[in-house]
Protein backbone atom coordinates (compact mmCIF):
# COMPACT_ATOMS: atom_id res chain seq x y z
CA UNK A 1 0.00 0.00 0.00
CA UNK A 2 1.61 3.60 -1.12
CA UNK A 3 1.47 6.07 1.53
CA UNK A 4 2.27 9.87 1.12
CA UNK A 5 1.58 12.54 3.53
CA UNK A 6 0.87 16.26 3.05
CA UNK A 7 1.40 19.44 5.05
CA UNK A 8 -1.09 22.09 5.25
CA UNK A 9 -0.49 25.73 6.47
CA UNK A 10 -3.53 26.65 8.00
CA UNK A 11 -6.88 24.47 9.72
CA UNK A 12 -8.59 26.76 6.72
CA UNK A 13 -7.25 24.44 4.10
CA UNK A 14 -8.42 21.21 5.23
CA UNK A 15 -11.96 20.22 5.20
CA UNK A 16 -13.84 20.50 8.28
CA UNK A 17 -15.95 17.50 7.63
CA UNK A 18 -12.99 15.06 6.89
CA UNK A 19 -11.37 16.81 10.01
CA UNK A 20 -14.30 16.27 12.59
CA UNK A 21 -14.71 12.91 11.63
CA UNK A 22 -11.10 11.66 12.49
CA UNK A 23 -11.71 13.62 16.28
CA UNK A 24 -15.35 11.76 16.42
CA UNK A 25 -13.83 10.75 19.49
CA UNK A 26 -11.70 12.77 20.64
CA UNK A 27 -12.28 16.06 22.96
CA UNK A 28 -13.95 18.97 21.42
CA UNK A 29 -10.45 20.93 21.37
CA UNK A 30 -9.39 18.70 18.99
CA UNK A 31 -11.86 19.47 16.43
CA UNK A 32 -11.88 22.02 13.00
CA UNK A 33 -13.92 24.61 14.69
CA UNK A 34 -11.63 25.17 17.84
CA UNK A 35 -8.21 25.30 15.74
CA UNK A 36 -9.77 27.42 13.99
CA UNK A 37 -10.81 29.45 16.30
CA UNK A 38 -7.47 29.81 17.42
CA UNK A 39 -5.59 30.47 14.18
CA UNK A 40 -8.83 32.43 12.26
CA UNK A 41 -8.26 35.18 15.65
CA UNK A 42 -4.54 35.23 14.66
CA UNK A 43 -4.55 33.95 19.13
CA UNK A 44 -1.93 31.51 17.19
CA UNK A 45 0.18 32.60 14.22
CA UNK A 46 3.39 33.21 12.83
CA UNK A 47 3.94 36.38 14.86
CA UNK A 48 3.13 34.70 17.77
CA UNK A 49 5.38 31.63 17.29
CA UNK A 50 2.84 29.08 15.80
CA UNK A 51 3.43 28.29 12.22
CA UNK A 52 0.89 25.35 11.27
CA UNK A 53 2.08 22.35 9.97
CA UNK A 54 -0.66 20.29 10.26
CA UNK A 55 -0.03 16.70 8.64
CA UNK A 56 -2.29 14.33 6.88
CA UNK A 57 -1.28 11.04 5.95
CA UNK A 58 -2.47 9.34 2.98
CA UNK A 59 -2.87 5.75 1.96
CA UNK A 60 -3.51 4.82 -1.42
CA UNK A 61 -4.66 8.10 -2.22
CA UNK A 62 -7.22 8.00 0.25
CA UNK A 63 -6.84 10.13 3.95
CA UNK A 64 -6.41 7.80 7.14
CA UNK A 65 -4.48 10.07 9.65
CA UNK A 66 -4.12 14.18 10.57
CA UNK A 67 -1.74 15.38 13.18
CA UNK A 68 -2.36 18.87 14.37
CA UNK A 69 0.75 20.54 14.07
CA UNK A 70 2.98 23.61 14.73
CA UNK A 71 6.51 24.29 14.09
CA UNK A 72 8.32 26.62 16.65
CA UNK A 73 10.46 29.45 16.44
CA UNK A 74 10.48 29.50 20.53
CA UNK A 75 9.77 27.72 23.25
CA UNK A 76 8.25 30.49 26.07
CA UNK A 77 4.88 29.64 27.29
CA UNK A 78 4.69 25.76 26.58
CA UNK A 79 2.98 24.60 29.71
CA UNK A 80 4.15 20.75 28.98
CA UNK A 81 7.99 21.27 29.53
CA UNK A 82 7.47 23.83 32.30
CA UNK A 83 9.98 26.35 30.55
CA UNK A 84 12.85 23.29 30.58
CA UNK A 85 13.30 24.09 26.36
CA UNK A 86 13.61 27.90 26.86
CA UNK A 87 16.15 27.00 29.84
CA UNK A 88 18.34 24.89 28.27
CA UNK A 89 18.02 27.49 24.78
CA UNK A 90 19.52 30.53 27.32
CA UNK A 91 21.87 28.30 29.14
CA UNK A 92 23.90 26.98 26.02
CA UNK A 93 22.73 28.99 22.89
CA UNK A 94 21.81 26.09 20.98
CA UNK A 95 18.33 25.93 19.24
CA UNK A 96 16.32 23.94 21.47
CA UNK A 97 13.32 26.31 21.33
CA UNK A 98 12.97 25.11 17.70
CA UNK A 99 11.05 22.37 16.78
CA UNK A 100 7.65 20.84 16.05
CA UNK A 101 4.90 20.62 18.58
CA UNK A 102 2.02 18.23 18.69
CA UNK A 103 -0.69 20.23 21.01
CA UNK A 104 -3.34 22.03 21.45
CA UNK A 105 -2.28 25.43 21.54
CA UNK A 106 -2.46 27.73 24.77
CA UNK A 107 -4.85 25.20 25.77
CA UNK A 108 -3.11 23.20 28.82
CA UNK A 109 -5.45 20.39 28.69
CA UNK A 110 -4.49 16.60 28.47
CA UNK A 111 -6.63 16.07 25.19
CA UNK A 112 -4.09 15.59 22.36
CA UNK A 113 -3.94 12.64 19.89
CA UNK A 114 -3.43 11.66 16.63
CA UNK A 115 -6.26 11.99 14.44
CA UNK A 116 -7.41 9.05 12.98
CA UNK A 117 -9.76 7.76 10.44
CA UNK A 118 -12.25 4.95 12.00
CA UNK A 119 -11.55 1.44 11.81
CA UNK A 120 -7.86 2.38 10.61
CA UNK A 121 -5.28 0.82 13.24
CA UNK A 122 -3.99 3.79 15.02
CA UNK A 123 -0.81 2.42 16.49
CA UNK A 124 0.34 1.68 13.00
CA UNK A 125 -0.13 4.77 11.96
CA UNK A 126 0.72 6.99 14.63
CA UNK A 127 4.50 5.16 13.77
CA UNK A 128 4.08 6.30 10.32
CA UNK A 129 3.07 9.88 11.25
CA UNK A 130 6.57 10.07 13.65
CA UNK A 131 8.79 8.21 11.27
CA UNK A 132 7.57 11.71 9.19
CA UNK A 133 8.12 13.80 11.97
CA UNK A 134 11.76 12.59 12.53
CA UNK A 135 12.02 13.53 8.71
CA UNK A 136 10.96 16.91 8.64
CA UNK A 137 12.76 17.70 11.47
CA UNK A 138 16.16 16.21 10.49
CA UNK A 139 15.56 18.09 6.97
CA UNK A 140 14.76 21.27 8.04
CA UNK A 141 17.16 21.24 10.68
CA UNK A 142 15.24 21.37 13.79
CA UNK A 143 16.47 20.75 17.24
CA UNK A 144 13.23 19.21 18.80
CA UNK A 145 9.85 17.23 18.52
CA UNK A 146 7.16 17.79 20.90
CA UNK A 147 4.09 16.44 22.56
CA UNK A 148 2.05 17.97 24.85
CA UNK A 149 -0.62 16.74 26.96
CA UNK A 150 -0.86 13.46 25.64
CA UNK A 151 -5.02 12.43 25.88
CA UNK A 152 -5.30 9.84 28.59
CA UNK A 153 -7.62 7.22 25.81
CA UNK A 154 -4.03 7.26 23.66
CA UNK A 155 -2.55 5.26 26.40
CA UNK A 156 -0.28 3.12 24.28
CA UNK A 157 1.07 6.00 22.49
CA UNK A 158 3.38 6.57 25.63
CA UNK A 159 5.58 3.24 25.35
CA UNK A 160 5.88 3.93 21.29
CA UNK A 161 7.21 7.79 21.71
CA UNK A 162 9.61 6.18 24.28
CA UNK A 163 11.03 3.49 22.51
CA UNK A 164 11.29 6.22 19.64
CA UNK A 165 13.84 8.05 21.75
CA UNK A 166 11.57 10.97 23.31
CA UNK A 167 12.14 11.64 26.62
CA UNK A 168 9.04 11.75 29.05
CA UNK A 169 8.06 14.06 31.34
CA UNK A 170 4.95 13.42 33.94
CA UNK A 171 3.44 16.30 35.18
CA UNK A 172 0.13 16.46 37.79
CA UNK A 173 -2.94 17.41 36.64
CA UNK A 174 -6.45 17.97 38.26
CA UNK A 175 -10.12 15.98 37.38
CA UNK A 176 -12.98 15.21 38.96
CA UNK A 177 -14.72 11.90 38.36
CA UNK A 178 -18.09 11.41 38.98
CA UNK A 179 -18.12 8.38 41.37
CA UNK A 180 -21.20 7.12 40.55
CA UNK A 181 -22.74 10.09 42.78
CA UNK A 182 -26.80 9.91 41.65
CA UNK A 183 -27.62 13.25 43.83
CA UNK A 184 -25.50 16.61 44.82
CA UNK A 185 -26.07 15.01 48.31
CA UNK A 186 -24.15 12.00 47.31
CA UNK A 187 -21.18 13.75 46.19
CA UNK A 188 -21.40 16.43 49.25
CA UNK A 189 -21.15 13.09 51.34
CA UNK A 190 -17.66 12.02 50.22
CA UNK A 191 -16.26 14.86 51.99
CA UNK A 192 -15.65 14.72 55.72
CA UNK A 193 -18.16 16.70 57.97
CA UNK A 194 -15.86 19.47 58.45
CA UNK A 195 -15.15 20.12 54.60
CA UNK A 196 -18.89 19.21 53.64
CA UNK A 197 -19.74 22.05 56.25
CA UNK A 198 -17.64 24.71 54.56
CA UNK A 199 -19.11 23.72 51.24
CA UNK A 200 -22.43 24.53 52.26
CA UNK A 201 -21.98 27.54 54.23
CA UNK A 202 -19.88 28.27 51.30
CA UNK A 203 -23.66 27.85 48.97
CA UNK A 204 -25.27 29.37 51.41
CA UNK A 205 -23.56 32.50 51.10
CA UNK A 206 -24.24 32.87 47.37
CA UNK A 207 -27.52 32.18 48.00
CA UNK A 208 -28.47 34.35 50.81
CA UNK A 209 -27.30 37.07 48.61
CA UNK A 210 -29.79 36.64 45.75
CA UNK A 211 -27.35 35.03 43.37
CA UNK A 212 -28.69 32.71 40.81
CA UNK A 213 -26.64 30.16 38.97
CA UNK A 214 -27.86 28.52 35.85
CA UNK A 215 -25.52 26.18 33.22
CA UNK A 216 -27.27 27.15 29.99
CA UNK A 217 -26.05 25.86 26.44
CA UNK A 218 -24.11 28.03 24.01
CA UNK A 219 -26.94 27.45 21.41
CA UNK A 220 -29.20 29.25 24.28
CA UNK A 221 -27.85 32.10 24.88
CA UNK A 222 -27.62 35.44 23.50
CA UNK A 223 -24.57 36.98 21.31
CA UNK A 224 -23.72 39.00 24.05
CA UNK A 225 -22.32 36.67 26.38
CA UNK A 226 -19.37 35.32 24.12
CA UNK A 227 -18.38 39.05 24.02
CA UNK A 228 -19.18 39.21 28.20
CA UNK A 229 -16.91 36.36 28.26
CA UNK A 230 -14.16 38.17 26.61
CA UNK A 231 -14.29 40.90 28.61
CA UNK A 232 -14.13 38.60 31.68
CA UNK A 233 -11.25 36.71 30.25
CA UNK A 234 -9.00 39.95 30.26
CA UNK A 235 -10.38 41.07 33.38
CA UNK A 236 -8.90 38.08 35.08
CA UNK A 237 -5.92 37.77 32.60
CA UNK A 238 -4.91 41.42 34.07
CA UNK A 239 -5.51 40.44 37.55
CA UNK A 240 -3.69 37.30 37.70
CA UNK A 241 -0.75 38.39 35.05
CA UNK A 242 -0.73 42.22 35.24
CA UNK A 243 -0.94 44.79 31.61
CA UNK A 244 2.76 44.23 30.84
CA UNK A 245 2.16 40.27 29.32
CA UNK A 246 -0.86 40.63 26.62
CA UNK A 247 -3.40 38.06 26.84
CA UNK A 248 -3.36 35.27 24.95
CA UNK A 249 -6.56 35.04 22.99
CA UNK A 250 -8.03 37.75 20.78
CA UNK A 251 -11.29 38.85 20.99
CA UNK A 252 -12.41 37.49 17.37
CA UNK A 253 -11.50 33.90 19.37
CA UNK A 254 -14.82 34.25 21.07
CA UNK A 255 -16.45 35.90 18.04
CA UNK A 256 -15.17 32.68 15.80
CA UNK A 257 -16.71 30.35 19.29
CA UNK A 258 -19.59 32.77 18.73
CA UNK A 259 -20.26 31.94 15.34
CA UNK A 260 -18.77 27.92 15.05
CA UNK A 261 -18.27 26.32 18.35
CA UNK A 262 -21.86 27.06 20.25
CA UNK A 263 -23.29 23.25 19.92
CA UNK A 264 -20.07 22.24 22.39
CA UNK A 265 -20.06 25.87 24.58
CA UNK A 266 -22.08 25.51 28.24
CA UNK A 267 -21.92 28.45 30.38
CA UNK A 268 -22.06 28.56 33.94
CA UNK A 269 -24.10 32.21 34.60
CA UNK A 270 -24.10 34.23 38.12
CA UNK A 271 -26.87 36.64 38.47
CA UNK A 272 -27.87 39.20 41.07
CA UNK A 273 -31.74 39.34 41.94
CA UNK A 274 -32.15 42.12 39.49
CA UNK A 275 -30.39 39.64 36.96
CA UNK A 276 -27.43 41.17 36.38
CA UNK A 277 -24.58 39.17 34.99
CA UNK A 278 -22.45 38.95 38.23
CA UNK A 279 -19.75 35.83 36.50
CA UNK A 280 -19.63 33.56 34.31
CA UNK A 281 -17.16 30.37 33.45
CA UNK A 282 -17.44 28.81 29.88
CA UNK A 283 -17.31 25.01 29.51
CA UNK A 284 -16.88 23.03 26.42
CA UNK A 285 -19.09 19.35 26.30
CA UNK A 286 -18.76 16.56 24.40
CA UNK A 287 -20.01 12.92 25.06
CA UNK A 288 -19.34 12.49 28.73
CA UNK A 289 -16.59 15.09 29.43
CA UNK A 290 -16.92 18.85 30.30
CA UNK A 291 -14.19 20.90 30.34
CA UNK A 292 -14.32 24.25 32.26
CA UNK A 293 -12.36 27.05 30.62
CA UNK A 294 -12.88 30.98 31.09
CA UNK A 295 -13.80 32.78 34.43
CA UNK A 296 -14.32 35.90 35.69
CA UNK A 297 -16.75 38.72 37.75
CA UNK A 298 -18.01 41.71 36.69
CA UNK A 299 -18.39 42.19 40.82
CA UNK A 300 -16.19 40.44 43.45
CA UNK A 301 -18.18 38.04 45.67
CA UNK A 302 -16.40 35.78 48.46
CA UNK A 303 -16.92 32.35 47.09
CA UNK A 304 -18.52 32.99 43.82
CA UNK A 305 -15.04 31.92 42.04
CA UNK A 306 -16.14 28.19 43.66
CA UNK A 307 -19.80 28.46 43.55
CA UNK A 308 -19.45 29.03 39.10
CA UNK A 309 -16.61 27.09 38.32
CA UNK A 310 -16.92 24.01 40.17
CA UNK A 311 -20.08 23.51 42.81
CA UNK A 312 -22.49 24.37 40.17
CA UNK A 313 -20.90 22.62 37.25
CA UNK A 314 -20.15 19.50 39.15
CA UNK A 315 -24.19 20.05 39.82
CA UNK A 316 -24.76 19.76 36.49
CA UNK A 317 -22.29 17.04 35.50
CA UNK A 318 -23.94 14.45 38.36
CA UNK A 319 -27.39 15.25 36.86
CA UNK A 320 -26.51 14.71 33.06
CA UNK A 321 -24.51 11.47 34.25
CA UNK A 322 -21.34 13.13 33.14
CA UNK A 323 -18.15 10.91 33.99
CA UNK A 324 -15.31 13.59 34.06
CA UNK A 325 -14.93 17.23 34.67
CA UNK A 326 -11.72 18.97 33.49
CA UNK A 327 -11.81 22.18 35.95
CA UNK A 328 -8.42 23.91 34.12
CA UNK A 329 -4.90 24.54 34.57
CA UNK A 330 -3.65 25.15 37.61
CA UNK A 331 -4.70 25.75 41.21
CA UNK A 332 -4.77 23.69 44.30
CA UNK A 333 -7.93 24.75 46.07
CA UNK A 334 -9.37 22.46 43.28
CA UNK A 335 -8.32 19.42 45.70
CA UNK A 336 -10.23 20.66 48.37
CA UNK A 337 -13.44 20.69 46.58
CA UNK A 338 -13.62 17.22 45.08
CA UNK A 339 -11.38 17.41 42.27
CA UNK A 340 -8.50 14.02 41.77
CA UNK A 341 -4.81 14.41 40.98
CA UNK A 342 -3.97 12.86 37.96
CA UNK A 343 -0.94 12.49 36.32
CA UNK A 344 -0.25 14.18 32.78
CA UNK A 345 2.04 13.13 30.34
CA UNK A 346 4.52 15.01 27.79
CA UNK A 347 7.17 13.62 25.31
CA UNK A 348 10.06 15.50 23.97
CA UNK A 349 12.85 14.18 20.91
CA UNK A 350 16.12 15.92 20.56
CA UNK A 351 17.87 16.18 16.54
CA UNK A 352 21.67 16.97 16.30
CA UNK A 353 24.71 15.51 18.12
CA UNK A 354 25.17 18.12 20.42
CA UNK A 355 21.42 18.68 21.37
CA UNK A 356 21.26 15.22 22.33
CA UNK A 357 24.03 14.80 23.88
CA UNK A 358 23.69 18.28 26.40
CA UNK A 359 20.34 17.26 27.43
CA UNK A 360 20.86 13.88 27.81
CA UNK A 361 23.55 14.85 30.58
CA UNK A 362 21.22 17.97 31.87
CA UNK A 363 18.16 15.70 32.42
CA UNK A 364 20.48 12.82 34.09
CA UNK A 365 21.38 15.40 36.87
CA UNK A 366 17.18 15.92 37.27
CA UNK A 367 15.45 14.22 40.11
CA UNK A 368 12.37 14.30 37.95
CA UNK A 369 13.96 12.39 35.26
CA UNK A 370 15.59 9.78 37.14
CA UNK A 371 13.52 6.77 36.54
CA UNK A 372 12.54 7.95 32.91
CA UNK A 373 14.55 6.62 29.84
CA UNK A 374 16.93 8.83 28.27
CA UNK A 375 17.25 10.19 24.60
CA UNK A 376 18.73 7.79 22.35
CA UNK A 377 20.85 8.33 19.57
CA UNK A 378 18.45 7.28 17.07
Amino acid sequence: MAVHFNTFHGVELIERRLWNEFAAEAAPMMEWEYYHALEGSGSVSVDRGYRPCHLMAFEDGRPIALAPLYERDRAWVEFGDGGLLQFLTELTGLPFHEGLVATIPLTPVPAYQFLTRPGVDRLRVSNMILDYIDYLCETRGLSTSRVYFVAPEWDRIGPVLLERGYVGLKTQYCLWFNREYRTYEDYLASFKSSRRTKIKRELRTIQEQGIKLEMVSGEEVRGDVFSDIYELYTRTWIKHMGMEVLPFLQEDFFTILDREFRHRCRFCIASGRDGRRLAMAVFYEKGREIFGRYWGCFEEVPFLHFATCYYHPIAYAIEKGLSTMDPGFGGNHKLIRGYEVVPVYHFIKFFGERQRQVASTFLQRMESFASIPQPSHR
